[in-house]
């Protein structure tokens, strides 16, 4: 046990001093920083200014109402010119600095609101709208076909702004008074980003772990070493050292991504309080500003206690369960060419895993998310995503049980692999042979 220690501590110093460790674990905040500052800039420079010229030569819009985008990037202008006469004039105003229109929103003469998709109300531009801006303006024009629709009924307009109001259901669950409107995409978010942050970890450190063993037995260092230890304590003191490394940075980056996001506040405040989220964007997702304000305010009635306590119990259970895979598979490969077909069979079951997570966002009480979250191979990843959906502490668990035990045989076939291949040279291996030194008595 001495030994292991004196090869994690090893391990741990020397990856903590590198250059590389203190620019990565830096990078990531700094990243997040750029991410908000980014997201500030592109919101006041990127969507820019359309005015719409309506041409309405049907006669029937005149006394309809089309609100202009509240975050200031659309207005409607009804204007008496001919469409013959904007048509001709826009174009060749395309490029000049103050242009009076960049589209034209054409009513033609027999336009029937019966029947308002023939003919269709053209919309004719200069200036390419892009997606979110077609959606807002296709909106705008189905609103105010209602609306005359409505007239035409003669239905006055306090009883069409009653009649346009949408419901909103209220979502609250009946065994757990906690998880009320909102929680369910808020535990959404919190879970995926856990789910993402152990997927992505995995590959990273997991990878580290798998060059560190093939540079030490490439450049025959692990001769030396294993004269005075054991393959197998070799092989636990790389994972449970690497390990710690991966542990470290990532509370670090927790740390301070968040005093990142503070600094951000009192920067950016400001300006992220007065930009509203770009036109369109709350319509794909399904969700309004008062949804957001509301899933925002559920993120503090996530289970904090219970994310803290096992959350880093699935970071560490599997990064040991696949670290010790990379550590048999950086053993095993002699040459560069063979490190793709033996990552296959490690990397397809994380892939799944993120995938099986993906779903569990959607549906946290299927069979599925069970299934994932239990089983070894998977359960780091998709229990990481369940945490926030309060999952029962049986399932919770049975999951780390079987995690310990899937940790148990991994590490057993690693050893395996280890001993022989970290000392074998100039021989391609495959699997195949691989899977015999697991199972050979010698």
């Amino acid at each position: 046990m001495n030994k292991i220690w004196i090869i994690i501590q090893r391990e741990y110093i020397t990856r903590v001093k590198r250059k590389s460790f203190i620019i990565t674990t830096l990078l990531a905040p700094l990243g997040f920083f750029a991410l908000i500052a980014g997201s500030v800039l592109i919101s006041t420079f990127s969507q820019g200014r359309t005015d719409v010229a309506i041409v309405d030569d049907s006669g029937l819009f005149k006394d309809i109402s089309i609100p202009d985008a509240d975050d200031q990037t659309v207005y409607f202008h009804k204007v008496e010119d001919k469409y013959e006469q904007l048509a001709t004039e826009l174009p060749k105003e395309k490029n000049e600095e103050k242009k009076k229109y960049a589209a034209i929103i054409y009513i033609p003469a027999n336009f029937n609101i019966n029947s308002p998709n023939n003919p269709v109300i053209g919309y004719r531009y200069v200036e390419r709208p892009g997606m979110m801006k077609k959606q807002f303006i296709n909106q705008r024009m189905s609103e105010a076909v209602d609306k005359l629709r409505m007239k035409m009924l003669k239905i006055d307009n306090e009883v069409q702004q009653q009649m346009q109001n949408k419901i909103q259901l209220d979502f609250t669950s009946l065994d757990n008074q906690i998880e009320r409107k909102g929680y369910t995409e808020a535990a959404g978010i919190a879970g995926m980003v856990m789910g993402f942050a152990i997927y992505i970890s995995l590959f990273f450190y997991g990878t580290m772990i798998m060059k560190g063993v093939q540079e030490e037995k490439t450049s025959r260092i692990v001769e030396v070493l294993t004269s005075s230890v054991k393959p197998f304590q070799l092989l636990m003191g790389k994972i449970i050292g690497v390990g710690a490394v991966g542990l470290t940075q990532f509370i670090l980056w927790i740390v301070l991504i968040f005093g990142v996001n503070i600094l951000a506040g009192m920067i950016f405040g400001a300006a992220l309080n007065s930009h509203q989220p770009a036109i369109g964007s709350l319509q794909t997702t399904g969700m309004d500003a008062d949804d957001m304000q509301l899933v925002m305010k559920n993120l503090s009635s996530l289970p904090f206690t219970q994310i803290i306590i096992f959350f880093p119990m699935y970071f560490v259970g599997g990064f040991l369960l696949y670290g010790s895979l990379f550590a048999a598979i950086g053993a095993a490969i002699g040459e560069d060419g063979d490190q793709q077909s033996l990552m296959i069979p490690i990397t397809v079951p994380i892939i799944i895993s993120i995938l099986i997570a993906m779903n569990v966002i959607n549906n946290p009480d299927s069979a599925l998310g069970f299934w994932g979250s239990i089983i070894p191979f998977t359960s780091p990843v998709v229990m990481s995503a369940l945490l926030p959906f309060r999952p029962e502490w049986w399932q919770i668990a049975l999951s780390l049980l079987l995690l310990i035990g899937g940790f148990i045989l991994t590490t057993y076939i690693a050893a395996r692999i280890y001993r022989v291949g970290i000392l074998m040279y100039g021989k391609k291996v495959t699997v195949k042979e691989m899977a015999h030194w697991v199972f050979s008595r010698n």
